[in-house]
């Protein structure tokens, strides 16, 4: 027996379990989200908000509101090396994350620390329809062909009560409760230390001495960390983050030595400092070997976790939500056969594996440890933007192959499987970028000859009930725009490319085809392992 149904059921409730809620609540399926702590997180954890998903938060209409909620100095983006905050300067660098809009995204990234991230995320979520349920636990789960029943327990008053689910998202973080119960392993370096976070008050005015800086690293004998601002200059909140040994936990430092830390990164032995908090998590590099076992999907720190060298961490996990919302949203719908969730771990478990690989270059190069690695180091805009998948959720063209997990985004070739080009289009007589438009739905982009798409579009939407959109570039955008295009995505004038809703081309033609209602029905079929009775 059980007390309750749902789609979906979410454990985990940090930024990627949020983002997973509401991707899911934007495509119409009303999650249930159980997270064992009683809110989100107080810790900034991971710092910035990519450019990748800053694109996607753009289209849910999110940018605004991130940005409003962005950490005190982002704006600054510069980092600042000390002995101590009162010591000697060991010098200035520019930080990695201020990135402006440029023919590869309409957008930059913002520096925002995850506890003023999740609130934005939480809220939308809510709105949309999610059930978010702190203070709420996974006892235990067991799955069938049809589906999962999940033993929940409410750490408020020690209640127990079961859950059936078509399908869950295990997003519980690092410490990977759910696949060590499946009995999923794990590959890569490990752990190469251990961080602790310190939220604190103390008024460093004086000690910052009008600086500008969004972060600043110190290096003394008594300290090796990172500081920087956790609230307004007038709350004096503040968080450090120093490093601690693999073995070490921040439960072995009392507030009086948490004191001690924070008054040796200021170089003031008598600061007067209060302490509010304290956490820690390991630096680590590991990606799961299967981001799937049946009926139960792993993201985020659970399928993957990096230095946080990079801030790819827990951009990658918003990101692994985002891929598998839509294909979820299809198969509940039963638009799309259950086979179509085999292309999540196919596409996003190279990505893991490369992005981790990047995150260590980074980590080793910032301690000076980087020998080998060097010359494989890629540029952020690729990391980010230069994903290629191969997956059954992609009609591969033929030809070869050098199975590279990625491509140079400046340089973007349009084959399937690639993030679709940034355009800037006019549909309805207004200009928008075309990631802006990755709402939930697939788009049909045809060159300036190739408005018979659009009545194939018309009639596939109306006979499968997916969502699809149709633009004809050139309708409206001018002749350089539409140069772009064909050239970018590989096309011609009478081609046409079709978008899935994460932004990626699941399929192009370079011609129009004597049946275009035929060939866009097969695409689908074959895109979404549709069959017919």
């Amino acid at each position: 027996m059980t007390d309750e149904t749902t789609d979906v059921l979410i454990v985990g409730g940090s930024m990627v379990g949020l983002a997973q809620a509401l991707f899911l609540a934007e495509q119409g399926i009303r999650p249930i989200l159980v997270e064992r702590h009683s809110e989100v997180s107080a810790h900034p954890r991971a710092q910035v908000a990519n450019r990748r998903t800053m694109e996607i938060m753009r289209a849910l209409g999110l940018e605004e509101a991130i940005r409003a909620r962005e950490t005190p100095h982002a704006q600054y983006g510069e980092i600042l090396q000390v002995d101590s905050l009162v010591g000697s300067e060991l010098g200035w660098f520019e930080g990695l994350f201020r990135n402006d809009p440029d023919d590869v995204a309409v957008t930059g990234s913002t520096l925002i620390g995850q506890d003023r991230l999740e609130p934005i995320l939480l809220e939308r979520a809510r709105e949309l329809g999610a059930e978010i349920r702190f203070s709420t636990e996974l006892v235990s789960h067991e799955q069938d062909a049809e589906g999962v029943t999940a033993v929940l327990r409410n750490l408020k008053d020690g209640s127990q009560h079961a859950v059936r689910a078509q399908y869950v998202v295990a997003a519980d973080g690092s410490r990977a409760q759910i696949r060590k119960e499946l009995g999923i392993g794990a590959h890569g370096q490990g752990v190469f230390g251990r961080q602790m976070s310190v939220i604190f008050r103390a008024n460093l005015d004086p000690y910052v001495a009008g600086r500008k800086f969004f972060l600043c690293f110190v290096n003394n004998p008594a300290i090796k960390g990172v500081l920087g601002r956790a609230g307004s200059s007038e709350s004096h909140r503040w968080v450090l983050a120093p490093s601690l040994m693999p073995e070490e936990s921040h439960e072995e430092y009392s507030t009086d030595e948490c004191v001690a830390l924070v008054r040796a990164a200021v170089g003031v032995p008598d600061l007067a400092v209060e302490v509010e908090s304290s956490t820690s998590w390991e630096i680590a590099a590991s990606v799961a070997d299967r981001f799937r076992s049946g009926r139960v999907l792993l993201a985020g720190d659970c399928a993957h976790v990096m230095p946080p060298t990079g801030g790819f961490g827990g951009n990658m996990g918003v990101q692994d939500a985002h891929n598998l919302a839509w294909k979820l949203a299809l198969v509940l719908r039963g638009q799309a056969g259950p086979e179509l969730l085999e292309s999540y771990e196919t596409e996003r478990v190279p990505i893991a594996e490369f992005t981790v690989e990047q995150g260590i270059i980074r980590y080793l190069q910032r301690n000076g440890l980087d020998q080998d690695r060097a010359s494989h180091h890629q540029p952020e805009t690729t990391v980010l933007f230069g994903h290629l998948y191969r997956s059954n959720a992609v009609l591969a063209e033929p030809g070869p192959d050098s199975l590279a997990p990625v491509e140079d985004p400046a340089l973007p070739s349009g084959r399937p499987g690639t993030r679709a080009p940034h355009l800037m289009l006019c549909p309805e007589g207004q200009v928008v970028a075309l990631h802006d438009l990755m709402r939930g739905g697939f788009w049909l982009l045809a060159g300036p000859d190739g408005g018979a798409w659009k009545r194939a579009a018309d009639i596939v939407r109306i006979d499968t009930g997916l969502p699809l959109s149709f633009h004809l570039v050139g309708s409206a955008e001018s002749s350089k725009t539409v140069e772009k295009f064909t050239t970018q995505y590989g096309i011609g004038a009478s081609g046409a490319a079709l978008i899935r809703p994460d932004g990626f081309i699941a399929w192009r033609t370079a011609i129009l085809p004597d049946d275009a209602v035929e060939v866009l029905t097969s695409v689908f079929d074959r895109l979404l392992s549709r069959t017919h009775d």
